[in-house]
């Protein structure tokens, strides 16, 4: 801990430009720093910055993290995914250090300008002096609450550490509470801006909508739902008065074959919507001319027939618990048809999904071996027939549905074809600057009807229509149900279609306490030979996916073990500590069921 902590203060030091024991030359000086309005602003960008720094397979944090839930998975034999769905993790796992190691150097990023910005109260107004101080709060609060969540009681620093300081863990409820009550403070955040100027910062900082919305996610995931259900209304209301607005859904390719067109997503999701969308209230941002300011999560969410290694996948689970058209699963649905799964279902499937018979990236997409061409629209427009590298020839084991790749199926939300032309198609050394997302207005929405649904007193009227706005957008028909516990499941239902793959499941289903029903047992996979699954899923209110054997044809299952899923409620509701820091620190503390846990 002391060495991750006292580093972070060094890292956010340096950071400024500068050096400890050399006098002010012409960068900002650490004994000084921020001596100026403009090193106050350069250092709360280098606290969103460091945001930033926090990813694994060279993809942003959080998202990847529904990786390691129900609804995605990864390549097979991937440590930092795999483990975490069978109760694995070790504690020297260089994934947990890393996210633990950047939730405190962005932490220090903050600090160090809050520490200094009294010094330099004069030289500001008292709008900017506020301003910029709610932004650094946020910030740390963001990752502080993120730490509660995924290592418990963590240390809660405040200000640049001396070399002399040490810290225990705080008890999470009390970190919580002093993010809440303490620097999220309503007085404080009035002094933002509605939202910053578009044209200038796009999403990059946090202006007063986007404060509330995370109190409101906040006081959410920790169970306070009056305050969730006002922050969020607040933040709600707001928004219309600032200009956000959801983004419309281009259905028109979801559910027919490659030959009719792309599904695609990318005026939300792509460059193009990242630019000009106004759903888009905060999100990671990348710049390709900025040294180390870029991600290539294109060339691991990309099939291997564009460049891509393929690396994630969604499961046969989520797969199976998408609706139909008419909102009812498809072990209820008359429309569905097992023989033509893809037809009359929710077009989410579709638009943030890629699987087989549809067009990704310019491209037919396949994982039959037997189909050993596959036609290519990028060129030409009546397309050309190209090697099916997905499921046939060198190394198509790690295709989609190879014996060494991820679940079946691909992540499309992020794909982005000019993305992927820019790059003339994805690789090792893909340069990717497509911003990854922390917060849109649908989020808002789902947060203000879940909050409505858990508070005793809140509105149920309120809840079902801010989930029938999401659905709506969707074509998605309106819910037949008004009680508290259908409002629930069709709230569940919301959060993990809509916002799959933006990092919010892992969390969610451990914060409703069905992670230990979620994970476990067999997570499957499509059939090797890419044939339709003929499995009847059975679906619970949660919309959890499990298989007891029965088939649509009355033949047996034939889909195919990924891997065998474990969850130990007494240990996986958190991760383990970093090992490294216990050893540099003895009196941290171990989590509960993981090496070196002394039980008090």
């Amino acid at each position: 801990m002391k060495k991750i902590i006292l580093g972070a203060a060094l890292c956010g030091l340096l950071a400024a430009g500068c050096s400890l024991d050399k006098s002010y030359l012409n960068g900002p000086n650490a004994l000084t720093f921020p001596a100026s309005k403009a090193e106050v602003e350069a250092g709360v960008f280098a606290a969103y910055k460091g945001l930033t720094l926090i990813d694994a397979s060279s993809t942003p944090f959080p998202g990847i993290q529904d990786n390691a839930s129900d609804i995605g998975a990864s390549r097979l034999n991937a440590a930092n995914y795999n483990y975490q769905q069978q109760s694995k993790l070790p504690t020297d796992n260089a994934w947990v250090e890393k996210v633990y190691n950047n939730i405190y150097k962005t932490a220090a990023r903050a600090n160090l300008v809050l520490d200094g910005i009294d010094k330099v109260r004069d030289l500001m107004s008292e709008q900017e002096y506020n301003m910029y101080k709610a932004e650094l709060l946020l910030t740390r609060a963001y990752v502080y609450e993120w730490g509660c969540q995924l290592y418990g009681d963590i240390p809660y620093i405040d200000h640049v550490l001396g070399l002399g300081d040490s810290y225990t863990r705080t008890p999470r409820a009390e970190v919580i509470d002093k993010i809440l009550n303490e620097d999220l403070k309503d007085e404080m955040l009035d002094f933002l801006p509605l939202r910053h100027n578009k044209a200038t910062y796009g999403s990059t900082r946090l202006g007063r909508v986007g404060a509330y919305g995370l109190k409101a996610r906040i006081c959410l995931n920790w169970g306070f739902f009056e305050e969730a259900a006002k922050y969020a209304d607040k933040a709600l209301t707001l928004a219309k008065d600032a200009g956000y607005a959801l983004e419309p859904y281009d259905t028109r390719f979801c559910g027919e074959d490659y030959t009719k067109g792309e599904p695609s997503a990318t005026n939300l999701f792509g460059l193009s919507g990242h630019a000009n969308s106004d759903e888009w209230i905060w999100a990671l941002q990348y710049n390709a001319m900025i040294s180390g300011n870029q991600h290539n999560a294109g060339y691991y969410a990309a099939p291997r027939i564009a460049g891509g290694c393929s690396y994630f996948s969604p499961t046969q689970m989520f797969i199976d618990a998408i609706q139909c058209t008419d909102g009812k699963s498809i072990a209820e649905s008359p429309l569905f048809d097992y023989k033509e799964p893809w037809k009359n279902r929710d077009p989410r499937l579709d638009l943030f999904c890629v699987r087989p018979g549809s067009r990704v990236l310019g491209m037919q997409f396949e994982t039959n071996p037997s189909v050993q061409k596959i036609m290519n629209y990028n060129d030409k427009e009546e397309g050309v027939l190209v090697a099916n590298s997905e499921a046939y020839g060198t190394k198509s084991e790690y295709g989609a549905n190879g014996s060494k790749g991820p679940c079946g199926y691909l992540w499309r939300k992020y794909l982005d074809i000019e993305e992927y032309r820019t790059n003339n198609g994805f690789g090792t050394k893909s340069v990717c600057t497509l911003s990854y997302p922390l917060m849109r207005l649908a989020e808002l929405y789902l947060i203000r009807a879940e909050a409505n649904i858990e508070w005793a007193g809140g509105d149920l009227g309120v809840a079902k229509a801010d989930i029938e706005t999401i659905r709506g957008r969707a074509h998605m028909p309106v819910l037949t149900v008004s009680d508290r516990n259908g409002l629930r499941s069709a709230l569940r239902y919301e959060r993990m279609v809509e916002l799959c793959n933006e990092g919010f499941r892992w969390f969610d289903i451990r914060r409703w306490g069905i992670a230990e029903e979620v994970i476990s047992g067999t997570l499957y996979a499509p059939a090797s030979d890419g044939s339709m699954s003929n499995a009847i899923p059975t679906i619970d209110e949660n919309w959890h996916v499990t298989y007891k054997g029965d088939t649509f044809d009355g033949k047996k299952i034939n889909l195919r073990k990924f891997i065998d899923m474990a969850f130990d409620p007494m240990k996986d509701y958190l991760w383990p500590i970093p090992e490294s820091e216990r050893i540099a620190l003895p009196q941290i503390t171990q989590n509960p069921g993981y090496a070196g846990f002394a039980a008090e």
